[in-house]
């Protein structure tokens, strides 16, 4: 290790004979006052850094002072708490950025450098670097200038052996001067001493031009949800009791007064296997309610026939098939209530759809209430899916108040058993053997490619003392359904300190599954000296580390103070869009223009409860075989993982630059398998249980010449719109049951474009179908509903 006593001037000579794009970040004056000898030991002296834009450290520049020769370590740590306090060496473990660095301090106060150029310490624009070590006695300190410290602070001191205004250990303190800690930088995109501005956004804001506002703002909510509830292949978005249709031409339409259903959130699962999609709609307590999708845009309370009731604060609803019978299950997360300064908090329960519009408790038969005995847990988030590709569908619960997580293994036989510990999910070990984390949400999904689903946990934590009794979020690798590995530090997701919903989504189209890291905040930013506390974006790097490069400066997906994210491509181009949810900003829709890295397609699944398959089709593994590499997607459920969020239930596969799919193969949770090998990249699917069609619906971005709208049937009048800029010749109408069994076939010639009319020989029942219509460039298809 060089270093060098370095005076002012020379220093500020050699700065200026660097390169151009060689940047000294520094607040000193360059003058040492003195250092703070009397601090007691484990003290951290603290800096940090905030940079203009993403940029490589080339050098630590440390002013030590001290009397002896002794060795300091230095921690190269991330600001959890985006500056408002600096961590501490509390959450060193997890934390730190690279490996702790040695410094050999001769005894001589001066300039010490450290260069870092092999070690890949960067700051990626919006994430501050924290310099730290450990005082002990004797060791050298870091050196005050002469100058008083000011706004923006970034020179601390945190006194262990002192108690906090929290009652726990660690005080803060701002150095009266700043600390002459420097860095020496080189950025991606200079523009002289600093960094350009960020491009414009590539996750575009179009919360706006959508049509996603009341009053012309965004609307406040830390929850929102997606569905395609009227079945015409287009996902609508609710937003508490505000209801959005989407129009299919990127804007939806606000039809909140007709819809029925005027509270709370709701999760969405087709209960009754009519074809529709029905909603839970969570509003704590007895307030929870049961709607009925009368499959004309409107809803009716059916709780009271039901069964279902819930007098607890309902957190995270999740509509599964956990029996195999082909009717969706009803698993309710709760939470805590406050009564008087006293937390009182609820089991979580499980209720069976016995197949007649009914349901039956099943929490205590089904073992879930032995793996949360009272005084129970307080839960934010919850999923499910098949994690070790039995052919059942499994339950993941992360809690809060540092409990431990919990993994529900579903045995087959109607019974659950609670395989946390066994497996490796309940958290990462800390510093006390019963505490692990402040779970927010959760989200599976295969960012390897080996065919098993991992699974990321969003974390609440804390940089202070706690940090050392809770977990940071959490990545695990499954290992092929025995157990699983924490990667989150190999894979590089960063600590922040209100970590909340999580979710995997190929944004890149690339094949391999990015993230999106959600962060929470209870006051608007600049609030009381609130931080900005932005989600985070991470884009998978593949094989074979499958790194995770934080590009939210890149990007420009910014919001502060979300909860939830679900996905949704809401205008049918093949990328994942993404809506988040929150109550400080407002539920933003974020466009996803993202550069791409490959090709794309895309599945909705039809069951069939005949064959003990629900109407969603959920508990089906699909797997895509393309390009010599294998994709792997669930659908388990259209819970997001936190509170009552969903997700589209539109499977997206990124493939990465292929020619063809090889095949697409369906794992039922019947035990049945189907294999398709005719389907093409940059398409989106429609499969019925029967796989007698797999509907193609071509993306518009390629076909947008013509198109088909506005179909009903009634009284045997099939009736639809056809957008064209030209006659469309040779076609053939043709129309399919949601099983996929043709009922209706006609060669029409040729189709002027406008409305069209074809009475039917047949007498068509209640229903959904599929109208098709192919000619010799394509095909294009549209739900038809009949109601009577």
């Amino acid at each position: 290790m060089r270093h060098a006593i370095i005076a002012l001037t020379v220093m500020t000579l050699a700065c200026a004979s660097l390169q151009a794009q060689n940047v000294l970040v520094s607040r000193d004056n360059g003058n040492p006052m003195g250092a703070y000898y009397n601090t007691p030991s484990f003290t951290n002296e603290s800096v940090i850094f905030s940079v203009a834009g993403p940029c490589q450290v080339l050098e630590i520049h440390i002013y030590y002072m001290g009397a002896s020769a002794r060795r300091d370590t230095i921690v190269v740590a991330g600001d959890a708490s985006e500056g408002a306090v600096p961590p501490t060496h509390w959450v060193w473990y997890y934390n730190t950025i690279i490996d702790p660095i040695v410094v050999d301090y001769s005894g001589t106060a001066g300039w010490y450098t450290i260069d870092v150029r092999d070690r890949h310490l960067r700051s990626d624009g919006y994430d501050r670097l924290v310099i730290q070590h450990c005082v002990h006695p004797g060791s050298p300190r870091f050196a005050v200038d002469t100058d008083a410290q000011t706004q923006p602070y970034w020179s601390f001191l945190m006194n262990p052996a002192e108690t906090n205004s929290l009652g726990g250990p660690g005080r803060y303190y701002l150095t009266t001067n700043d600390f002459m800690v420097r860095l020496l930088i080189r950025y991606d995109h200079p523009s002289g001493n600093t960094s350009q501005a960020p491009p414009p956004p590539s996750l575009v804001n179009v919360t706006a031009s959508a049509g996603l506002t009341v009053n012309g703002e965004p609307i406040k909510s830390a929850i929102a949800s997606v569905a395609d509830w009227n079945n015409d292949g287009w996902d609508d978005i609710a937003i508490g009791r505000h209801y959005f249709l989407n129009n299919g031409d990127g804007t939806f339409e606000n039809v909140s007064s007709s819809i029925g259903i005027n509270r709370g959130y709701p999760v969405w699962g087709d209960f009754d296997n009519d074809g529709f999609v029905d909603a839970y709609v969570v509003d704590g307590g007895d307030n929870d309610k049961l709607f009925r999708n009368n499959g004309d845009g409107t809803f009716t309370d059916v709780t009271a026939a039901s069964g279902l009731r819930n007098p607890a604060p309902t957190v995270t609803p999740i509509w599964f098939d956990y029996n195999n019978d082909g009717h969706l299950d009803l698993f309710l997360a709760n939470g805590r209530r406050e009564s008087g300064g006293q937390e009182t908090y609820f089991q979580d329960k499980l209720w069976r759809n016995n197949g007649d519009g009914t349901f039956t408790d099943v929490t205590v038969e089904s073992g879930i209430a032995a793996a949360e005995p009272p005084p129970h847990l307080d839960c934010w988030g919850a999923t499910a899916c098949d994690f070790n590709n039995d052919g059942w569908t499994d339950i993941f619960v992360a809690t809060y108040r540092l409990a431990p997580d919990l993994l529900y293994r579903n045995n087959g036989d109607g019974t659950f058993t609670e395989v946390g510990a066994q497996t490796g999910v309940r958290g990462a070990p800390t510093a006390a053997p019963q505490y692990f984390g402040h779970g927010m949400g959760c989200d599976w999904g295969d960012f390897d490619n080996d065919g098993w689903s991992d699974l990321a946990v969003g974390n609440l934590g804390h940089p202070d003392w706690r940090g050392a009794v809770s977990n940071p979020s959490l990545i695990f690798h499954n290992n092929r359904g025995v157990n699983f590995t924490n990667v989150q530090r190999d894979l590089g997701l960063k600590f922040f300190e209100m970590n909340s919903g999580i979710a995997w989504a190929d944004l890149d189209n690339d094949g391999y599954l990015d993230l999106w890291q959600s962060q929470y905040s209870y006051q608007n930013a600049g609030e009381s000296g609130e931080p900005y506390r932005y989600s985070r974006v991470y884009i998978n790097e593949g094989p074979p580390d499958f790194r995770l490069l934080d590009r939210t400066w890149q990007y420009g997906s910014l919001i502060h103070g979300a909860w939830t994210v679900s996905r949704i491509d809401y205008d049918n181009d093949g990328a994942i869009d993404l809506l988040v949810a929150s109550p400080r900003d407002g539920v933003l829709l974020f466009r996803n223009e993202i550069p791409k890295r490959g090709r794309w397609v895309a599945f909705r699944l039809t069951g069939s409860p005949d064959d003990t398959v629900p109407m969603d089709a959920f508990g089906t593994r699909v797997v895509v075989h393309a390009g010599g590499k294998q994709f792997m997607r669930t659908l388990s459920t259209s819970s997001a993982g936190s509170r009552a969020a969903t997700h589209s239930t539109e499977l997206h596969f990124g493939l990465g630059h292929v020619t063809n799919i090889d095949s697409v193969v369906l794992y039922y949770a019947n035990g049945y398998s189907r294999v398709h090998t005719s389907l093409r990249p940059d398409r989106r699917y429609t499969i019925p249980y029967s796989g007698e069609i797999a509907v193609n619906v071509e993306d518009l971005a390629s076909a947008s010449t013509w198109r088909i709208e506005n179909t009903s049937l009634q009284r045997g009048e099939l009736r639809f719109t056809l957008q064209a800029d030209r006659p469309v010749d040779n076609a053939n109408i043709e129309l399919y049951s949601l099983l996929g069994q043709r009922v209706f076939d006609m060669r029409a010639g040729s189709l002027t474009p406008g409305r069209q009319s074809v009475l039917l020989p047949v007498d068509i029942s209640q229903g959904v179908y599929f109208l098709v219509l192919r000619h010799r460039d394509g095909m294009h298809t549209a739900r038809v509903y009949v109601v009577r």
